[in-house]
């Protein structure tokens, strides 16, 4: 966990939290709402290692609370994500049994609840019986994009504190020193919210791969082609990887995008300014209202994801569109 790098990025988040905690006054129930990737979850590690850290100055993250805080280990913090789509009401009643047992060991007990916004009502009605009689030594951390799938007693209940989204004009600069090249640079910075992220997802995901998969498809609507015959030739056995359908479907809708863009004539958007003469050559078979309808179709299907849809049946169903809504004069 880089929380030097957390300190600097989410520096008005982390004040507020070290504020009230120096003037004891932290809240026994936190919101860390927005999209800014995994820094609320390395905040919420933060808050649990300044509650239980022994040193003087808090929190050290070397002695032995804090190495197993970061390592997830420490039996005072329990972390609670989706199994599956979402929380469920089982699980919030499990983090009520273990918090009902004698301690392990003595010090606060923090819970860290991981994409809040997924349990279901049952899951939530039961968190809300859990924050109406708040214990004095429980602190619980609800990790959410947005707050409007929480019921609004929870958020009552709760101090929000906003997490923003770094710029990728400074992630994509730090890429870019790091030797990493200017184009997967620039989509890396828009796909991730740290340079850790970004790191593992040049790293780990054959990046160029799937980027030449999506203009592939882009390049058969300027060839007269079938997007959706491209689509299941060279680019559907991308979907069998989870992680890789996940990524191919971003990069899709930031190429959408930059099609916008592109019809517009805004190049200073764009995401692959390489591909500028593609993209505005693509963006003129269509009129904006369709390039606008068809991203908005993607989206949908981003959110969609979570709930297991039948990828492969939606992105043929997607270029079915693309065929119908293009122009050929």
């Amino acid at each position: 966990m880089d929380f030097e790098n957390l300190k600097m990025m989410q520096k008005e988040a982390i004040s507020l939290l070290d504020n009230s905690y120096e003037m004891n006054r932290l809240s026994h129930a936190y919101i860390f709402e927005g999209d800014a990737g995994k820094m609320k979850f390395e905040a919420a590690l933060y808050l649990a290692s300044k509650l239980l850290c022994k040193a003087d100055q808090r929190p050290c993250f070397s002695c032995n609370d804090c190495q197993r805080i970061v390592h997830q280990t420490h039996p005072n913090v329990i972390v609670i994500e989706p199994k599956k789509a979402t929380i469920v009401k089982d699980d919030i009643l499990q983090l009520q049994v273990e918090f009902s047992k004698t301690a392990v060991e003595v010090g606060p007990k923090i819970y860290i609840i991981k994409k809040a916004e997924t349990m279901n009502a049952y899951a939530q009605n039961t968190l809300l019986k859990f924050l109406e009689e708040p214990h004095p030594d429980i602190y619980g951390i609800l990790l959410a994009t947005e707050t409007t799938k929480l019921l609004p007693t929870i958020v009552s209940r709760s101090q929000n504190i906003h997490f923003k989204r770094p710029k990728d004009d400074h992630l994509e600069k730090e890429l870019l020193e790091a030797g990493y090249p200017p184009e997967t640079s620039r989509l890396a910075a828009r796909l991730e919210s740290t340079f850790h992220e970004a790191k593992m997802l040049l790293d780990n995901i054959v990046i160029e791969e799937l980027m030449d998969a999506v203009r592939a498809v882009y390049q058969s609507i300027v060839d007269d082609g079938s997007p959706l015959l491209v689509f299941q030739k060279d680019v559907a056995a991308l979907l069998d990887d989870k992680e890789q359908a996940t990524r191919l479907l971003e990069i899709f809708i930031y190429y959408q995008k930059d099609l916008i863009y592109g019809r517009i004539n805004n190049r200073q958007q764009l995401t692959f300014p390489s591909d500028v003469d593609l993209i505005e050559a693509c963006a003129n078979r269509f009129e904006l209202d369709d390039l606008i309808a068809i991203l908005e179709r993607m989206l949908m299907i981003k959110v969609r994801q979570a709930s297991y849809i039948n990828l492969r049946l939606a992105f043929d169903n997607l270029m079915l569109d693309v065929e119908r809504r293009q122009s050929h004069g």
